[in-house]
C-alpha cells in the first residue's frame, strides 16, 4: 500500500492572516527544533534544505516566494533543494525525474516549466508517469533514449538514495519542509501563508547567523 505524504496542514493555513513582523514567530507555533544534524557548509556559512513534491499543490504556492527569498540570498546561506523520494510513495518518480534532469545538466532549466505545467496547465500525468515526463523532457532537448538510459543509471539511483539519507535524518514526512542550519524545521503544518514560510525562514537563518557577526 502506498504511503502519502501530508500535504494539506499548509493548505488549511492559507487563510490565516499575514505575520506582521518577524519577532512574531515562535518555537513550537512557527518552527520547532529537530535533532541537530551536522552540515557540510563551512564556519559562519548556513544551510537551509526545501524537501518538495513537484506535484504538490502548496510547494507550487510556495515557489515564488522561495524564488524571490533566493534572488536576494544572503552571502553566508548555502540553499539546497531535495525532492521527497520515499519509494513507496507518490513523489518518487518526480524525484527520480528530478535526479534526472540533474545528471542531464537541465535540473535548475526544468524547475518552473515543470511546476507550471502540473498546476497551471493541469498535465497531472507528469507527477506519477513516466512516459509523460519523458515527452517533457523532450521540450529541452533530451532525446527518449537519453531520457529512457539515464532513468535507471547508477547516477540517478545514487541520487535517489543521497535523497531519501538527507530526508531520512531530518523524519521529513510532508512537503514543502525547510530545515535551516540542520536544527530548525518550519513549513507545512506551520500556520503560516506561503510568504510567511520563507520570512520565519530568513528569521531562524538570522537567529544561526547571529553569533557569527
Amino acid at each position: 500500500m502506498k504511503k502519502t505524504w501530508l500535504l494539506f496542514p499548509l493548505l488549511l493555513s492559507l487563510a490565516a492572516p499575514a505575520l506582521a513582523d518577524k519577532d512574531y514567530f515562535f518555537e513550537g507555533i512557527n518552527y520547532e527544533p529537530v535533532a541537530a544534524q551536522a552540515t557540510d557548509v563551512k564556519p559562519g556559512q548556513v544551510e537551509v534544505i526545501e524537501f518538495y513534491w513537484y506535484g504538490c499543490p502548496v510547494c507550487f504556492a510556495l515557489e515564488p516566494y522561495v524564488e524571490g527569498w533566493e534572488k536576494q540570498l544572503p552571502k553566508n546561506v548555502i540553499f539546497k533543494r531535495i525532492p521527497g523520494a520515499m519509494p513507496d510513495s507518490e513523489f518518487y518518480v518526480d524525484a527520480q525525474a528530478t535526479a534526472v534532469a540533474e545528471v542531464l545538466g537541465i535540473g535548475e532549466k526544468i524547475r518552473e516549466p515543470l511546476f507550471n505545467a502540473i498546476h497551471s496547465d493541469g498535465n497531472l500525468a507528469l507527477r506519477t508517469d513516466k512516459s509523460a515526463l519523458r515527452d517533457f523532457f523532450g521540450k529541452f532537448g533530451v532525446k527518449a533514449a537519453d531520457f529512457d538510459a539515464t532513468w535507471d543509471s547508477a547516477a540517478v539511483k545514487a541520487k535517489l538514495a543521497e535523497y531519501q539519507q538527507i530526508a531520512g535524518r531530518y523524519g521529513i514526512d510532508r512537503v514543502p519542509t525547510l530545515i535551516v542550519a540542520g536544527k530548525w524545521k518550519t513549513g507545512a503544518g506551520y500556520q503560516m501563508k506561503p510568504a510567511d514560510v520563507m520570512r520565519c525562514v530568513q528569521y531562524l537563518v538570522d537567529k544561526e547567523s547571529a553569533p557569527a557577526k
